[in-house]
């Protein structure tokens, strides 16, 4: 990407532990948890030296929950994402808007109908994108980049380099900065699965509070942090 244009993404973790710390049932911490996942993208979206924004929905480890906790969090993905398709910003900053998954065919049918909806709504803006992984884990994603007919063919008579992965990926761009959640002992460098291939080279940081605590004045924080580790790089 050219110098100050950014790729940002976000692990969000927490809304379990929250719930339990605040003596809530968990379906409460992952409502909570939505409303500051809308919060997170209007403020990505606004910055001007932001151009892609990726969230972490659900992990393809995710899929292992209870079938009532899975129904909860389906339900509110429902709606945010319902939400969000009519959203003011979505539209005027020309925000296209891509659902990635590496097992689909466990996204409930509701959901990927309103993911089309959305994919097509705002297939011909390009100011800026939207990556929403659901049912997503970095070496699934990697496995199916190298598999592809096209891979496999140059594979076998010459082998593939950096570029035939990077085109073959459902993410293209490689990703500046990851924001991580949750309450943790110590600072947590964890990737549960995020962009393995594109965060290679990330600069990290992690918010040291459950995802439903946060606010806009700890991601500027972030955003600051990040901003000075690049300038330190000289980039």
């Amino acid at each position: 990407m050219d110098k100050g244009i950014y790729h940002v993404g976000l692990i969000p973790d927490g809304n379990r532990r929250w719930a339990s710390a605040n003596n809530k049932q968990t379906s409460e911490g992952h409502k909570e948890g939505s409303k500051k996942m809308e919060l997170f993208m209007k403020w990505a979206l606004k910055k001007p030296d932001i151009k892609e924004v990726t969230v972490y929905g659900l992990s393809e480890e995710n899929f292992k929950r209870s079938k009532e906790e899975l129904d909860w969090l389906y339900q509110i993905y429902y709606d945010g994402l319902s939400k969000l398709l009519k959203e003011k910003i979505i539209h005027d900053e020309k925000v296209r808007v891509n659902f990635v998954s590496t097992k689909a065919n466990k996204i409930p049918s509701n959901i990927k109908g309103v993911l089309k909806e959305m994919k097509s709504e705002t297939k011909l803006y390009g100011n800026k994108i939207l990556n929403i992984l659901l049912g997503y884990t970095g070496r699934s994603e990697i496995l199916r980049a190298v598999n592809t007919p096209l891979n496999r063919f140059k594979n076998f008579f010459l082998g593939l380099d950096e570029r035939d992965i990077q085109r073959a990926l459902s993410v293209k761009n490689t990703c500046d900065f990851i924001i991580r959640t949750g309450e943790e002992e110590a600072p947590r460098e964890a990737k549960s699965g995020f962009l393995l291939w594109q965060s290679a080279y990330a600069e990290y940081y992690h918010i040291n509070k459950y995802f439903p605590d946060i606010d806009e004045k700890d991601l500027d924080i972030a955003w600051g942090y990040f901003l000075n580790a690049r300038r330190r790089k000289g980039i």
